[in-house]
Formats: C-alpha cells, structure tokens, sequence
C-alpha cells in the first residue's frame, strides 16, 4: 500500500519495515512488559494481521489483489560490472541489504558486547539485571528489530520479487523461518545454511508445479518445503542451544506479586 500510495518502492519498502515493527510492539508489550504467553501473542497477531491484509485489500481493491505496482525486483547499477554484471543486476537490491544485515548480525551476535548481552537476557536474565543491565530494554530493542526484518522479509515477496500483492502470500513462510533458527540454534550462519536448504525446496516445488513433471496436485507439490521443514525439526533433537529463559515471563518488580 506504501508503494502504490506513493509511487516510490523505496518507500514502500520503508513502510513495510515500519508495519513489521508496530505489530513486533504489541507483541513485545505482551511478552516483554506483562509477561504473556508468546505462543498466544504470536498466533494472535499473526491471525491478526492476516485478517488486516485481507481487509485493507478487499476494502482498497474489492478483491483479494493488489494492483500491479513498482518494485524493485533488479538492480541495473550491477549491470556495468564486466562478465557476472548482467547475473549480478538481476537480483533485487534487498537481496544485498540481506546480505550486509546477514554480516552486521553475525558480527554482533559473536564478536561484541551487545552480542554477548543479547544471549544473555535470553539465558539468564536475572545475573543481568545484578550486573546493571536494563534487561526489558535490550530484549524489547530486540523483538523490535526482529519486526523489522520481519517487516523487510514481507516487503521482499511483494516488491522485490514480484509487483502485486495476494491474501496469504506468504503461505506459512514465517514457520519455515521459526524452524530454521531453531535449528540453526540461534547462530546466524547456521540459520542462513538452513534457511538455503528450505529455498532450494521452496524453488523445486515451484519448477515441479512448472513441469508438471511427477503428475500430481499442485496443493501436494506445494507442501514439499514444509514436509522437509517438519522431518528435519524432527531429527534435530539437540536443544543446548535453546535460550533457557526464552518461555519464562521475567517481569519488573512492580509487576511481580
């Protein structure tokens, strides 16, 4: 809506990112400040904002689609590099901011002190707060970068692959993602490792439905992603890495009773 409203993708883009961290603030007012179920609070919102898309869309359109819009699917200013510029241009800027938040995010979660901090209110936030730490800071800052690149993720799928946008677009992708930090076990390049292994599945069951090579229902085809998302959750059954604090509500004093 950013995008057609202004006519500017970039824009788009930056409203999508903005949308991501809203819902992200109700969530972490939820879990972070009241100490809710962040099961409930995700389900919730994610039920929510489906039911927002499909509204905005029927309410804007009278359908479930979006007009055509702009996007930015290419990035021309590649296409001078000498042999892979052609290659290079046809991937969608976004796909190189990933690529440098991938490398801001891997650096700060293993080589800096706010890295360490971050962990730490996952794991033990009551030696934390002793050391000093406002620790609903840190994880509401966290939760709300989160929403940020959960708002990025988003804008990717409309403007940057494709020019429109249809209810449930994202068909469960989110899930895809909560599996593969999991089992990524909350490191970001095991998390990206894992993450390529569900894109090259969530390709194959695009050429699959193209080809038509195995004859069989598309709807069938298109769980192939997911099925390979719930055997590989299944074997993985180490959960060291899981932040032991992760489930449990750690509220300021003058919530406790």
């Amino acid at each position: 809506m950013g995008t057609y409203y202004t006519g500017n993708p970039w824009l788009g883009l930056l409203i999508g990112i903005l949308a991501g961290v809203v819902i992200a603030g109700v969530h972490s007012l939820i879990r972070v400040e009241f100490g809710g179920a962040q099961n409930v609070s995700g389900i919730g919102l994610n039920t929510l904002a489906a039911g927002l898309t499909a509204f905005f869309c029927r309410s804007v359109f009278g359908s479930g689609k979006f007009d055509v819009i702009a996007s930015i699917q290419t990035t021309p200013l590649l296409s001078g590099i000498p042999v892979i510029g052609d290659f290079l241009a046809s991937f969608s800027p976004i796909f190189y901011i990933m690529i440098v938040l991938f490398s801001v995010c891997a650096y700060l979660m293993n080589k800096s002190v706010l890295g360490l901090r971050m962990t730490a209110v996952g794991d033990d936030p009551a030696t934390v707060e002793t050391a000093g730490i406002n620790v609903w800071k840190l994880r509401h800052m966290c939760v709300l970068i989160c929403g940020a690149f959960a708002g990025l993720a988003g804008a990717y799928l409309s403007i940057g692959q494709l020019n429109i946008f249809v209810e449930d677009m994202t068909n469960g992708k989110g899930m895809l993602a909560v599996i593969a930090v999991k089992m990524g076990r909350w490191d970001p390049r095991r998390i990206v490792l894992v993450a390529l292994m569900f894109g090259f599945f969530d390709a194959l069951q695009l050429q699959l439905q193209i080809s038509n090579a195995l004859n069989m229902p598309t709807e069938i085809i298109q769980t192939i992603p997911y099925i390979v998302g719930i055997i590989a959750i299944a074997l993985d059954t180490n959960s060291v890495a899981v932040p032991r604090a992760m489930r449990k509500p750690y509220l300021k004093n003058k919530y406790k009773f």
